[in-house]
């Protein structure tokens, strides 16, 4: 096995400079940079495209890939990311060999060598580069926008040295986790595929559906279990002594594994941050601001009630709880310790009556005993409070907040994080049971159909209003078009119904063809249209098109699939087009 400074080599870290670059360009992001005011700036004060600007090529030199290298080893057409990744390369491949003439490969050379000995050597690495963004989540009751609060490392330095100890690290515990965590995983070979693959949301409702399929003679008890702020409370402590963990065991594998030098950086990543002195320590200004904002904080009495902490523990570990979201080694963290926790718990023991799944912090427990499905949820919250992780109050779906008085069920079931076991299925009258369950964006029936879970389905719908929206502020759709050429205004047109043309459900491969996704498709393809409709009439409108215009551009939307829900949910079900019944 490679240790880390072998692993970094100079190569990989200019192949991350490259995907950087090609990230900053496909972003738009140096349309108003200004080479002249970006070299008198200090180091601190330039952005993340800014620095990378300056080590790479000036854009009007980037070489064009030839027509052969634009096609992969498959015959398809590469993709933009991939062409601009390769130009890049091939530029400064061709100019390293013009010694001298292009003085951006100096700094670039420089760069390099300087993240090469912050890795090489052992003083302690400090990050402070990093930035606060708040992100939309919801609007409370007293009309106070709720925000996510999203981190940002400003310094390319340190955002490198992150992304190479994220990758290396990813690589090398990859085997250490158990098979059923699905989310932040690198390829791999997953229920012995041939190939090594990305495995994803799909991949749990498959699984599910194999489980189902298999018992279907038999009751099946589910239980739900969220964990709370999970990025805002996991402790720091606690992080280093499960990745010493992962790193022993690791050791014993593959003698001489060194783990120092990645450590180093996972300890400045960890350093840089903490929830409580980052950020609730604004929320204060933010709620006297003119419009009220607050970042949503753990609910701190629960650490003392559930036994996380003392007091006094509490007190002493504030700079210490909490890690960035949106960090590179954030995923690779959530893994590493909830393995840890799955496997003091659920996963102590074989049992091939289990069925258990993890996506992020979210996880599926079913089995076929109601007392041992209660058993494993108990020992597992027990081992949460033991890593000091909060998770979201278990109520049972039999609650009156759940049930109406005929026994039918309350939409607020559906806001429930973590839920107590209950039957799976249709059986009498029992309170305790529902006929469909909800996992990562999707609902499943205990008879095999599969249809998107209403915040999903919402989603799809604010979708399409923000396609509409934008496309309504454009300059065709406030007629300051009109004056141009007829074949300007309709290449415009057709420039505006090739960006309102929708993905659909493409991506949501899990779904089968039944009456419910049909129904969700038929909803979005009827917004979609009135929506669209009304785009056009007010493009012809305001550039004087006629009706039997209007009507050909109605038509040509059609075609393009700007409509395209039940065509794309068609195309995704056609070979899911039954579900087994029981």
């Amino acid at each position: 096995m490679l240790s880390f400074v072998e692993y970094a080599s100079e190569k990989r870290i200019l192949e991350l400079l490259i995907k950087e670059r090609v990230k900053v360009a496909l972003k738009g992001k140096l349309q108003n940079i200004s080479p002249t005011e970006t070299y008198k700036k200090s180091d601190d004060r330039k952005t993340v495209a800014e620095q990378i600007f300056l080590l790479m090529p000036p854009r009007d030199s980037w070489l064009r890939p030839q027509k052969k290298e634009r096609i992969d080893n498959s015959g398809e057409k590469r993709s933009g990311k991939q062409v601009l990744t390769r130009s890049i390369a091939l530029t400064i491949k061709k100019h390293r060999k013009l010694a001298g003439r292009y003085p951006y490969l100096q700094r670039l050379d420089t760069f390099i060598s300087t993240v090469r000995n912050d890795i090489m050597g052992d003083a302690p690495l400090i990050f402070n580069s990093i930035k606060i963004m708040g992100k939309k989540k919801k609007v409370d009751e007293m009309r106070v926008t709720i925000m996510r609060p999203i981190c940002i490392f400003e310094s390319l330095r340190e955002k490198l040295l992150i992304a190479l100890a994220s990758k290396y690290l990813s690589e090398a515990f990859d085997p250490l986790l158990h098979e059923e965590i699905l989310s932040y995983r690198p390829l791999r070979k997953y229920h012995g595929s041939s190939d090594a693959v990305f495995t994803d949301r799909d991949n749990a409702l498959e699984n599910m559906q194999i489980y189902r399929n298999a018992r279907r003679r038999q009751h099946i008890y589910v239980a739900e279990c969220d964990i709370q702020k999970y990025f805002d409370t996991i402790n720091h402590d606690v992080i280093r002594c499960c990745f010493s963990k992962f790193a022993e065991e690791l050791n014993r594998r593959y003698c001489g594994f060194e783990y120092r030098s990645v450590e180093r950086i996972l300890d400045a990543y960890l350093n840089s941050y903490s929830f409580y002195k980052n950020v609730a320590i604004e929320n204060d200004s933010l709620l006297n601001s003119a419009q009220p904002r607050m970042y949503e904080s753990p609910n701190e009495c629960l650490f003392i009630e559930r036994g996380c902490y003392t007091q006094e523990e509490f007190n002493a570990s504030v700079g210490k709880i909490g890690i960035p979201q949106g960090g590179a080694l954030s995923g690779l963290i959530s893994n590493v310790v909830l393995c840890c926790v799955d496997k003091e718990s659920i996963l102590l023991t074989d049992d091939g009556e289990r069925f258990f799944c993890r996506y992020g912090d979210d996880i599926m427990l079913m089995h076929t005993s109601k007392q041992e499905c209660e058993r494993l949820m108990e020992n597992y919250r027990n081992v949460l409070t033991e890593y000091k992780l909060l998770y979201h109050t278990f109520t049972s779906v039999a609650d009156s907040a759940c049930r109406k008085s005929n026994g039918a069920v309350r939409p607020a079931l559906w806001d429930l994080k973590s839920r107590n076991p209950f039957l799976w299925g249709r059986d009498g009258d029992d309170n305790e049971q529902i006929d469909w369950i909800g996992f990562l964006g999707y609902e499943i029936r205990y008879t095999g159909e599969v249809r998107m879970r209403r915040s999903s389905l919402n989603d799809k719908f604010k979708s399409v209003k923000r396609r509409y929206r934008t496309a309504a502020k454009t300059k065709i759709a406030k007629g300051k078009c009109a004056k141009k050429g007829r074949a300007d205004v309709e290449r415009e047109i057709l420039n505006r119904l090739e960006k309102f043309r929708v993905d659909g459900f493409a991506t949501a491969k899990s779904l089968n063809r039944n009456k419910y996704c049909m129904t969700q498709a038929l909803k979005l393809d009827r917004y979609a249209s009135r929506l669209l409709y009304r785009l056009l009439y007010k493009i012809a409108c305001k550039n004087n098109l006629t009706k039997e215009e209007l009507a050909c551009w109605w038509e040509k939307a059609k075609g393009l699939g700007c409509i395209s829900y039940r065509r794309s949910l068609a195309a995704v079900t056609k070979r899911n087009n039954s579900y087994p019944l029981l």
